[in-house]
């Protein structure tokens, strides 16, 4: 697996980036997001996932939000592991309470901003710590599937590690950012071959048993493929459950299991499973990393009127 860099950089953002321009920013976020809540608890999950594969692929620059068209239909979000990516009628509804309330209608807030913000929003919602972000990103021009080279369900760690260390991520980063599993679920196809393995000794027999209930009809499409919890326990809590999780082999993805004994990487599963509170506050502080990972800032691309198509073209 090849591991584009995209080093974390923020030398142009801060948090008062909008102080005259849309000083409400971040309050009509936080409204609206709660609302959306309200109306749909899976949607903060939903967020948090499309933040990191908006940032991991060109950086956080909301390219992942473009929609394909007949002259450009190979965008990010027809990449295969975007398809069961949601919320982009969320982003509409934030950014264009933002344009609404922003000095008469006027264009300020990039989709860029709106996605770091709204993630954050979604880990408080979710019960994690309010983190602060700093401001002023701008919307990418460019947006190709196949730039898209996220890991796969089935992926070694070791590829995982290198990876995310290509994006500026420690590997007890990289076990926090596994932690957004607390949160959400997958598609039996991510994990089915897991459950037929004989010779597979890492999961949980029983556990595995009940996840063959669940998952006993194969190839399916995605609208019918079911689903399950990385953390069938509190799935819409940002807490430490997913690594107990891991330490009983009971997990859905193989990457995830083998965090839990791998030499680089063990002895921070093992920390996190033992500590809800350590777990809470790293994991907000790696979410405001991820959210500065590869941005454009300045002059660079452009401020989108609408998040799903460029201001030209």
């Amino acid at each position: 697996m090849a591991a584009t860099s995209i080093l974390t950089t923020s030398t142009a953002l801060n948090t008062s980036y909008y102080a005259s321009s849309c000083p409400d920013a971040e309050s009509i976020v936080q409204t609206t997001m709660e609302r959306l809540h309200n109306n749909d608890p899976t949607l903060a999950p939903a967020i948090i996932r499309m933040l990191f594969h908006d940032c991991f692929v060109r950086g956080c620059d909301a390219s992942i939000t473009i929609n394909p068209t007949p002259r450009s239909p190979s965008r990010e979000r027809v990449a295969i592991p975007n398809h069961t990516l949601r919320g982009f009628d969320a982003i509409d509804a934030v950014k264009q309470a933002l344009d609404s309330s922003c000095h008469g209608g006027t264009v300020v807030v990039s989709c860029a901003d709106t996605l770091v913000l709204m993630a954050r929003e979604s880990v408080t919602l979710l019960g994690g710590d309010r983190y602060s972000i700093a401001l002023g990103r701008r919307d990418g021009i460019q947006s190709n599937a196949w730039e898209v080279d996220l890991p796969a369900p089935f992926a070694k760690l070791d590829d995982v590690i290198a990876y995310f260390a290509g994006k500026g991520f420690t590997a007890d980063e990289t076990v926090v950012l596994f932690g957004a599993h607390t949160v959400g679920g997958a598609h039996c196809s991510s994990f089915r071959y897991r459950l037929t393995n004989p010779d597979d000794g890492t999961m949980d027999e029983a556990f595995r048993s009940d996840l063959l209930d669940t998952c006993a009809v194969e190839d399916q499409t995605l609208d019918t493929d079911p689903a399950t919890f990385f953390d069938p326990d509190t799935p819409f809590v940002v807490d430490n459950n997913y690594y107990k999780q891991l330490v009983g082999n009971r997990t859905l993805l193989q990457v995830d299991q083998e965090a839990a004994t791998h030499p680089a990487t063990k002895q921070y599963v093992a920390y996190y499973a033992a500590s809800n509170d350590v777990f809470v506050q790293r994991f907000s502080e790696v979410m405001a990393k991820l959210s500065n990972v590869g941005v454009l800032e300045g002059d660079a691309g452009e401020v989108r009127k609408v998040c799903s198509r460029y201001n030209t073209g």
